[in-house]
This record gives structure tokens, C-alpha cells and sequence, in this order.
């Protein structure tokens, strides 16, 4: 999907997260995060992700470059920077609610929506 550069280029400075769903950083930190005080190798991180090992390990240094993962070779872990928490914790939030409540709770729901163009006054 194209987008336009200058304005994507100035959503991606270092002191904004980028939380893109289909991203390796995405799927690492939310990995990591849900082991705060663990570290893993690259390896391990490639198995549980299921991103390929080369680039955990180049995804890795980027993060780690950001400030939001920690390395003591060989083992990684997540950051301790404040953004993180917020972050996870909502991401964690986000995943509870959609394995507590699924899609079929919302199964129908557009039989029965009404266009609010249609509720104006004319």
C-alpha cells in the first residue's frame, strides 16, 4: 500500500512506537513483554514468533537501538523504558478481551445497525 513518504517518515522518529500489528518489532515486543523477566536467545525468540532467526536478530538490534530491548549476550530481553508498559499492558488488555469475548459476540451486529446519516434532520 503506498503512502505518502514526508508524512511517514515523520510518524517513525524515535520517541513515537510504532505498534503495526504485521511488523517483526510488533510480534517481538509483545513476545518479550509477556516475559518481563526473562531472556531469550534469538532462537528462541525465532520459535516462538515464528519469524525467521535472521531477522530476529536484525530486528533485535534495531530495538535495542530505540531503547527497547535489553542485551547481555547471548540472551534478550524487553526494555525497561516507560513507553513499554503503557504499551504492553494494552496490547495484553486488548488480546484478554478479544479471548474472553471472540468475534461471535459481535456475529449479526449489522442487521441491526443504524446509519446515523439516516438520524439526521433535514
Amino acid at each position: 500500500m503506498p503512502v505518502n513518504f514526508d508524512e511517514y517518515a515523520d510518524r517513525q522518529s524515535e520517541n513515537d512506537l510504532a505498534f503495526d500489528p504485521d511488523t517483526h518489532a510488533y510480534h517481538i515486543l509483545t513476545f518479550l513483554g509477556e516475559h518481563p523477566d526473562t531472556g531469550f536467545k534469538p532462537s528462541e525468540i525465532a520459535d516462538e514468533t515464528d519469524i525467521k532467526p535472521g531477522s530476529v536478530r536484525g530486528t533485535l538490534k534495531r530495538l535495542e537501538e530505540q531503547g527497547l530491548v535489553r542485551h547481555a549476550e547471548p540472551f534478550w530481553a524487553i526494555g525497561d523504558d516507560d513507553r513499554l508498559a503503557g504499551s504492553t499492558g494494552t496490547m495484553l488488555g486488548l488480546k484478554a478481551l478479544g479471548d474472553r469475548y471472540g468475534d461471535d459476540q459481535f456475529e449479526g451486529w449489522d442487521e441491526n445497525a443504524v446509519d446515523p446519516r439516516e438520524m439526521r434532520d433535514e
